[in-house]
């Protein structure tokens, strides 16, 4: 991973890599019942560097590891959509959920390089660079990966380039399953 924060360049996209890592605290929730997982949502707490953000993740497909879903996110300190701003992610949240209360199902704590790609004059992807820890259930799981996510000013076809020029330096492995899900899954294990 080094190799890549220290890139200036990945064929023709110029890196911009952020100054400092951020330090996230990200806490998923559940009902007792497990009703998000088992619409295959998730709701994450995010807290990092001062700052909380709601999270409410749809479902996700998943393509030789590009996930796409839909996601809704603001700030926010708390996970119960009963205190939300009124808006859709509220109303899917409660119909989701209905008046059932909310547990701290898995925490993942992350250390995130974050380096922006730019094409010409755009802004196409962040690159992230992860690595930590997924808590579930009295279980540990490290981690350390990559993601790239596709910013506004950027295509689908940016973001096939960049992987596919990351994969001239380093082995890549696409992971069909999110932080998440691997954290549920720890909770399974005995």
């Amino acid at each position: 991973m080094d190799v890549i924060a220290a890139l200036g360049q990945l064929g023709p996209y110029v890196l911009h890599p952020e100054p400092k890592p951020e330090h996230q605290q990200n806490r998923y929730f559940d009902t007792p019942d497990r009703r998000l997982a088992q619409a295959r949502y998730g709701l994450r707490l995010r807290e990092v560097a001062g700052r909380s953000l709601v999270t409410l993740k749809g479902p996700a497909e998943v393509s030789q590891g590009l996930h796409r879903r839909a996601e809704y996110e603001f700030d926010h300190n708390d996970p119960d959509p009963h205190s939300w701003p009124p808006g859709p992610a509220r109303e899917l949240a409660l119909a989701l959920t209905g008046n059932a209360p909310l547990l701290p199902t898995v925490t993942i704590l992350t250390h995130r390089k974050i380096i922006f790609a730019t094409y010409q004059d755009r802004t196409v992807a962040e690159i992230c660079l992860d690595q930590g820890m997924i808590h579930a259930a009295g279980q540990n799981q490290p981690f350390s990966e990559l993601e790239i996510e596709l910013l506004p000013g950027g295509s689908e076809s940016d973001l096939v380039a960049i992987a596919d020029t990351l994969r001239t330096i380093i082995a890549l492995h696409p992971e069909s399953r999110s932080k998440l899900q691997r954290g549920l899954a720890l909770m399974e294990e005995p």
